[in-house]
């Protein structure tokens, strides 16, 4: 992120914030591939067109890594407590009022497209999801009207002829797991001034066509499967073809989309796929990853034997006591927020944004704690381990994931039916 801009944004809690939370981040997720970030300028009036996966984990993204400070548009049910409408607001959120949330058609809303208009000319960032709802489907939904009626609206009134549609497209995993993998991706702008003609021949027409531009944009830079009937065979290619492309240890943050390309090419070749071969690669897979689940070994350690290799004990063994130190400093924070995400969320979308939410805040005045306390009782030891407390929370995830793979590889070689399981995969001609 651009520091020089943060302070265009007038969110205090969003520029408290956003240090740790990216932090944060490099706890919550093992990778993060991040593809023409710098798509996103400063000082244009930018409307961001997104898919939306996850509740918090996607906007969150656009404020840590674009330049211009990015203001969400969020469902204004949640904005009625006047408490929690100015907490939103300091967190950079804006509502939209939607009639399948108890409101009117128009209630409100020429308000928020005035709000829209007027950051958009103080040269930051709105983003607006597209699809109207989040969900973890590997597809993109059909486009809600909304963002083309704003960036024509804008035009209208102040002739901007930089103002400009940015699709960009959200990808995960799984989206609702701890040490997930994302990927953001950055596409090419549609400048407002080409459909402005249009516009004013056809006006319907024209919403038609920037809406049908966006979405077939964001079908570029977002995975998606056509037919959620192959939504399983699928995830199941995509899981033979990470594991035979494994991703680097570091860095966490990289700018680069050849990962998401080499996915998106399994997922263009299912979507193309004659129906008869779709039936046999699925029954392939099918009963190869039975197969896995009956012997209780997984696609990774049967492919990747290096991770049971011997040198890995040398990281075991130097790293224990940093490991012990950042798990048992981290544990209350953890606990909590795996708790709270078992017992109080019901819907996937929800899970890591809440291990977020939970995380940043409660480390934060951990931290706080632990650090006055050691600096108040004159204790060096405890002060250093403050200071260090992140990097020993993100050493022990590391740790204890190399450990499970490591024990996970070696049950694999040592496995009776490892040739004919590894025999079963080269089979599958994906």
């Amino acid at each position: 992120m651009d520091y020089r801009n943060i302070r265009k944004s007038k969110g205090w809690i969003y520029n408290a914030l956003l240090p740790a939370i990216y932090l944060e981040y490099r706890m919550l997720f093992r990778k993060i591939y991040l593809h023409n970030r710098k798509g996103v300028p400063s000082n244009k009036p930018v409307l961001i067109a997104s898919n939306h996966p996850t509740a918090f984990i996607d906007p969150i993204f656009f404020c840590l890594f674009f330049d211009p400070p990015v203001y969400n548009m969020t469902r204004g049910d949640i904005f009625r407590k006047p408490f929690y409408r100015k907490l939103l607001e300091h967190c950079n959120m804006f509502p939209v009022y939607r009639k399948r949330d108890g409101y009117g058609k128009h209630d409100r809303n020429d308000e928020v497209f005035e709000y829209c208009q007027q950051k958009m000319l103080d040269g930051v960032a709105v983003n607006i999801f597209v699809e109207g709802e989040h969900h973890l489907d590997k597809r993109v939904l059909s486009m809600q009207k909304g963002i083309a009626r704003i960036a024509f609206g804008t035009y209208e009134n102040h002739k901007l002829d930089d103002l400009q549609v940015i699709p960009v497209g959200c990808n995960y995993v799984a989206g609702d797991i701890l040490r997930d993998e994302a990927k953001l991706n950055v596409g090419s702008p549609l400048f407002i001034k080409d459909y402005w003609e249009h516009y004013q021949e056809s006006p319907g027409a024209a919403i038609n066509a920037l809406c049908s531009d966006i979405r077939n944009a964001l079908i570029e830079i977002c995975y998606h499967i056509e037919d959620q009937d192959d939504d399983v065979l699928a995830e199941q290619l995509l899981t033979l073809w990470r594991n035979d492309n494994p991703a680097n240890l570091l860095p966490i943050v990289e700018n680069s989309n050849n990962r998401f390309l080499g996915e998106k090419k399994v997922l263009e070749s299912v979507n193309t796929m004659a129906k008869e071969q779709k039936v046999v690669l699925f029954e392939q897979t099918s009963n190869y990853f039975e197969a896995l689940k009956q012997v209780g070994v997984n696609d990774e350690s049967l492919t990747q034997p290096q991770r049971g290799d011997w040198t890995w004990m040398l990281l075991f063994i130097l790293g224990s006591i940093p490991n012990a130190l950042g798990y048992i400093l981290s544990w209350p924070v953890q606990a909590l927020a795996q708790w709270v995400t078992k017992n109080k969320v019901k819907k996937r979308e929800f899970r890591t944004s809440i291990l977020l939410g939970v995380g940043a805040i409660g480390n934060l005045f951990y931290y706080i704690i632990v650090f006055s306390v050691g600096l108040f009782m004159g204790w060096p030891i405890l002060v250093s381990t403050a200071i260090m407390l992140p990097l020993l929370t993100w050493f022990s995830f590391f740790w204890n994931e190399r450990l499970a793979q490591w024990h996970a590889a070696r049950a694999a070689l040592k496995h009776p039916d490892r040739d004919k399981m590894l025999a079963m995969r080269k089979a599958i001609n994906y």
